[in-house]
C-alpha cells in the first residue's frame, strides 16, 4: 500500500472515532444499500415472474427516475422539520411501497401497474444521503476532517453500487430470482430507522438562518450550486454511457457476463480514488476540481483504443480514479455555496441530475451502438466528461 493510501486511511479512522459516526455511517450504509440492489433486483422479479427484459427494464428505470426525481423533495423536508421524524416515515413508505411491488408482480399485476408502483417506491426512498451530507460540517469541525468526510461519502457511494448487485445475486440464486426486492425493502426501512435513531441524527434540527417563506426552487438560487449540477448531471451521461458500452463490448470479445469485470474494475478505480481523495488537503477546490476533472477526460481515452476484457478492465480502473475525489470536491463545494438551511435539499438535487444524466447517456449510447458502434457509446461518455470540465473553466467565486 502507497503512503497516499496509508495517510487516507488513517484519515477515515480518525474520522470515524469520533462520537458515533460509525454508527451514522454504518446505518446509513445499510439505508443506502437498496440503492444498488434495485435496478438488478427488480430486473430478476419481472423476468422470474414471466416478464420481457423490456418491461423489466422499464419498471426498473421508473423506480431510479422517481428516486431522483424525489431526492430534493426529502431533502427539503429534512432542512425543514426533525430529520427522526422524516426519515422513520420515509422508512415506512419504502418497505411497504417495495414490498406492495413484489406482492403485485408475484400476482400477475399489468405492467402499467407494476410501473406505478416501482415510481412510488422509487421517490418514497428514505432521504439518508442527503441528511448524513449535511451532518458532515457539524461532526466534523475542521476544514481536513470536512474534506474526509466528503471523500467517505463518495467512496461509500461506490460501496453501494458494487455490493448491492452482488447480493442481489447471491439471494436470487439461494432463495428465488424475485428474493432482491423484498430484501431491499427490509434493508432499506431498517437502514432508515437505525440512522435516524443515532444521537447525531435525532439532534439534528433545522437551521435556525433558514428563511421558511423562501419559494420552492431558491435553493438552486447560488450559481454555484447550478453549476455544480449541471457538472454532476455530465458525469451522470459518463456513467451512463460508459455502462451501457460494457456489455456490448464484452459480447464482442468473449460473452455479455464478462462485463462484470470492467464495471468492476470501474466501481474499484473509484474506491481506490476515494481512498487517496480523503488525504487530500487543496486550498483551492476549484482548481482542485478543474485538474482532477481533466485528469477524467484523458484517463477516458484508453478504453476506446482496448481489444480485451482484461484490457478493458485495467483502463476501466485507471479511468475510475478520479471519480470519487471528483465527487468529493463537489460534494465540499456545493456544501459550502448552499443557501442556509437548504443543504439537504441541494443534496438531493445532486441525486437528481446525476440520475438524469445516467438516463441520457443510457438512452444515448445504446442508440449509437445499435446504429453506429461501441465506440460510439464510448466517445459519447468521453464528450459528457469534456463537457463537464467545460463547465468549470469559466467559474467565477460567486457569494450567495
Amino acid at each position: 500500500m502507497g503512503a497516499s493510501e496509508s495517510v487516507g486511511l488513517k484519515a477515515y479512522g480518525e474520522l470515524l472515532s469520533i462520537g458515533d459516526v460509525r454508527r451514522v455511517v454504518s446505518w446509513g450504509l445499510i439505508g443506502r444499500l437498496p440503492l444498488g440492489m434495485s435496478a438488478l433486483a427488480l430486473v430478476l422479479l419481472v423476468r422470474g415472474e414471466g416478464g420481457s427484459y423490456a418491461a423489466a427494464g422499464v419498471v426498473s428505470a421508473a423506480f431510479a427516475l422517481a428516486s431522483g426525481a424525489g431526492a430534493p423533495v426529502g431533502g427539503r423536508l429534512v432542512d425543514r422539520h426533525r430529520a427522526t421524524v422524516i426519515l422513520t416515515g420515509y422508512a415506512a413508505a419504502f418497505g411497504l411501497a417495495l414490498l406492495a411491488l413484489a406482492a403485485l408482480a408475484h400476482a400477475g399485476a399489468p405492467l402499467a401497474t407494476l410501473i406505478g408502483a416501482a415510481a412510488v417506491a422509487g421517490f418514497a426512498a428514505p432521504p439518508i444521503a442527503p441528511t448524513v451530507r449535511t451532518m458532515w460540517p457539524l461532526i466534523a469541525p475542521t476544514p481536513d476532517l470536512r474534506a474526509t468526510a466528503f471523500a467517505l461519502e463518495a467512496t461509500l457511494q461506490e460501496v453501494i453500487f458494487v455490493s448491492g448487485p452482488l447480493l442481489v445475486a447471491a439471494l436470487s440464486a439461494s432463495i428465488s430470482p424475485g428474493a432482491g426486492v423484498p430484501a431491499a425493502a427490509i434493508l432499506g426501512s431498517a437502514g432508515a430507522i437505525g440512522f435516524a435513531l443515532t444521537s447525531t441524527i435525532r439532534s439534528r434540527r433545522p437551521d435556525p438562518a433558514l428563511d421558511r417563506s423562501h419559494r420552492q426552487l431558491h435553493a438552486l438560487a447560488p450559481a454555484d450550486v447550478r453549476l455544480t449540477l449541471v457538472f454532476t448531471a455530465f458525469y451522470g451521461v459518463v456513467f451512463g454511457a460508459a455502462e451501457v458500452a460494457m456489455p456490448a463490448f464484452a459480447e464482442q470479445h468473449g460473452g455479455r457476463s464478462l462485463a462484470g469485470f470492467a464495471l468492476a474494475a470501474w466501481s474499484s478505480g473509484s474506491l481506490v480514488g476515494g481512498i487517496l481523495a480523503a488525504s487530500m488537503r487543496p486550498p483551492d477546490m476549484w482548481a482542485r476540481l478543474r485538474l482532477v476533472s481533466l485528469l477524467f477526460v484523458l484517463t477516458l481515452l484508453p478504453p476506446l483504443v482496448v481489444g480485451s476484457i482484461p484490457a478493458m478492465a485495467l483502463a476501466m480502473f485507471v479511468a475510475g480514479l478520479p471519480i470519487a475525489p471528483s465527487f468529493a470536491l463537489a460534494y465540499n463545494l456545493i456544501e459550502a455555496a448552499a443557501v442556509p438551511g437548504t443543504q439537504a435539499e441541494v443534496f438531493g438535487w445532486i441525486s437528481t441530475s446525476i440520475t438524469l444524466g445516467i438516463a441520457a447517456g443510457t438512452a444515448g449510447g445504446g442508440d449509437l451502438i445499435a446504429h453506429r458502434s461501441v465506440d460510439a457509446s464510448l466517445a459519447l461518455a468521453i464528450a459528457g466528461a469534456v463537457a463537464a470540465r467545460a463547465v468549470l473553466a469559466g467559474h467565477r467565486h460567486s457569494s450567495r
